[in-house]
């Protein structure tokens, strides 16, 4: 009667048969467990708050946009085809761009103050243009005109989609022509302007 007591109570216990160290583990166990619930709702929080916070503030963003100078500077590529062979060329550029007086609702207007496009080290002068900005969307286009180094007439076509990252900062990607004398390129680049 003895041993089926103790057989009994062996089944009911059994943390009485594990070490001291068996036990640490387990408990160790259950605080990871809770360490990755509390960082998985701290990561939700977070989540949250990204998503909520540029809707919150995005007209605050475009109103004050309108009002200030900025530079826009993009780097990437230029592809060019010759001898039906695409070749590739670093580029970038530098515009001042500022807000046109007409601006308002959904479509908001700018010229084109001034800049630089550079394409495989040769430097074009931007003198003017303008272009429009689809704040609903997150696109905007620009066509601006200027001059080549030996002074003939380039034009620069371009769209892109921004970003909006936090303060007044907005990144881009960027699609643009360049027409020069030389020949036609196409432009792939990474934008940014603080606004």
């Amino acid at each position: 009667m003895v041993h089926i007591k103790s057989a009994a109570s062996f089944l009911k216990t059994p943390t009485k048969w594990l070490t001291s160290k068996q036990l640490e583990v387990k408990k160790l166990g259950t605080l990871k467990n809770k360490n990755k619930l509390a960082l998985a709702a701290m990561a939700a929080v977070a989540i949250l708050l990204v998503i909520a916070v540029p809707f919150a503030s995005a007209q605050t963003v475009s109103n004050s946009a309108t009002a200030n100078v900025a530079t826009m500077k993009a780097q990437g590529f230029a592809y060019q085809d010759v001898n039906s062979q695409t070749v590739k060329y670093q580029a970038n550029f530098a515009l001042t761009l500022q807000p046109a007086s007409t601006s308002s609702g959904a479509i908001k207007g700018f010229d084109v103050a001034g800049g630089t496009v550079v394409v495989n080290g040769v430097s074009y002068a931007i003198a003017s243009g303008n272009g429009a900005v689809r704040t609903g969307r997150h696109i905007f286009v620009l066509q601006a005109q200027g001059t080549s180094p030996d002074g003939q007439t380039v034009t620069l076509k371009l769209e892109g989609r921004y970003f909006w990252m936090g303060g007044h900062l907005y990144v881009a990607r960027i699609g643009a022509k360049l027409q020069t004398d030389n020949g036609n390129y196409l432009l792939l680049m990474r934008a940014a302007v603080k606004v």
